[in-house]
């Protein structure tokens, strides 16, 4: 069984601001390692339910936030930019699973860093008629590429909106939105044993 992830940074475990999320800022540093973390439980999970290989996308801005040397030593990385198919480079239809770590919600939801599609520059995009942002646009591309979308890490607005446009995805909360940059956080470790719980189907 082969499983790609798909990795975002915006709904991370404990991260809540720009500082947090983009090269530079105060925080950006160990916004990188919680990333790593996210990543790493999801990483463990598929393993746990059968993977024989497992692919890490980097998707979130300049795509090299993860931290290599810390990064579970089964996974392989994609990782720069550019990508001709962004936050989903390299899924094909080899496939047999999408995991969506780490999302946020689209722009006008009242979630954590929310936003539709590289910070304010895509503010609307739609699809038969529905608003929609990154994970709309992910859920769409894997489901065209027949590769379905099990899994998905944010906060509860993410997991909310996944489940409407899949009732299917196992959605693991991380943090529970107050505002664009504030969040209810969830324990770190008990945070990462949802996500590796809900990557190995036991959620």
């Amino acid at each position: 069984m082969q499983v790609y992830i798909s990795a975002d940074m915006e709904g991370v475990t404990g991260l809540v601001a720009a500082q947090d999320v983009q090269a530079g800022g105060q925080d950006y540093q160990h916004g990188r390692a919680m990333m790593t973390e996210d990543v790493n439980a999801a990483v463990r999970g598929a393993l746990a339910a059968g993977a024989t290989r497992v692919l890490v996308n980097d998707a979130h801005s300049t795509m090299r936030n993860l931290c290599v040397d810390q990064l579970h030593p089964e996974a392989e990385l994609v990782r720069g930019k550019p990508k001709r198919m962004g936050m989903l480079e390299d899924l094909d239809p080899d496939f047999d699973a999408v995991m969506c770590v780490g999302y946020h919600s689209r722009a006008g939801a009242l979630g954590v860093l929310s936003h539709s599609y590289m910070g304010h520059e895509i503010e609307d995009m739609w699809l038969d008629d529905r608003s929609m942002g990154e994970i709309g646009f992910a859920h769409a591309t894997a489901t065209a590429l027949g590769v379905p979308v099990v899994m998905l890490s944010g906060d509860d607005v993410a997991c909310e909106e996944m489940t409407a446009w899949d009732a299917g995805v196992v959605t693991a909360p991380v943090k529970y939105a107050r505002d664009r940059f504030s969040a209810r956080l969830r324990p770190a470790a008990e945070a990462r044993r949802a996500i590796e719980e809900a990557a190995a189907g036991r959620a």
